[in-house]
């Protein structure tokens, strides 16, 4: 069986043109267990989601995601938005069973971030282990600034 190439089509490459499609498109089918959907696209974007905690995994640039979706979750009066060694290690002994994730930057306030999140994307040399550069490490975080810095790495975060 011969599959019909339709990237030979003239009509729809015409088509593609008028539109300004300048690459080809790709399909993936929904699947609700790697998905998020739309109804949960839009809570995480306005509000704490509670999800359970061993659905998080780490994605592009190492940030924290849960599903398909780059997200930023409260632990223990921090914020995390990597998959960072302290939460790899809650996940593994069972401690982190639920938590509340988001990707709205305008919850955003009086909790601290993770040093370890930080460590995890290599954020401008910091280095979480290495005691001997604590003066720059304090730097690192005091200077740290969270929405700027997810804003820059993923269009999905909202104010």
């Amino acid at each position: 069986m011969n599959l019909y190439d339709f990237t030979l089509d003239e009509t729809l490459n015409v088509l593609r043109k008028k539109m300004g499609a300048e690459q080809l498109g790709r399909f993936e089918l929904f699947n609700p267990d790697l998905h998020l959907s739309w109804e949960n696209r839009q809570l995480l974007a306005k509000q704490w989601v509670d999800i359970e905690g061993n659905t998080l995994r780490s994605g592009s640039e190492n940030l924290l995601y849960f599903k398909n979706s780059p997200v930023i979750i409260k632990v223990d009066g921090l914020f995390h938005f990597a998959l960072c060694d302290e939460i790899k290690k809650k996940i593994s002994q069972g401690q982190l069973v639920r938590t509340e994730a988001t990707t709205c930057i305008s919850l955003l306030n009086g909790e601290q971030n993770c040093p370890y999140c930080l460590h995890a994307v290599s954020y401008e040399g910091f280095d979480a282990y290495r005691h001997r550069h604590q003066q720059y490490n304090e730097k690192i975080i005091k200077d740290f600034n969270l929405s700027r810095f997810i804003t820059t790495k993923s269009s999905i975060f909202k104010p």
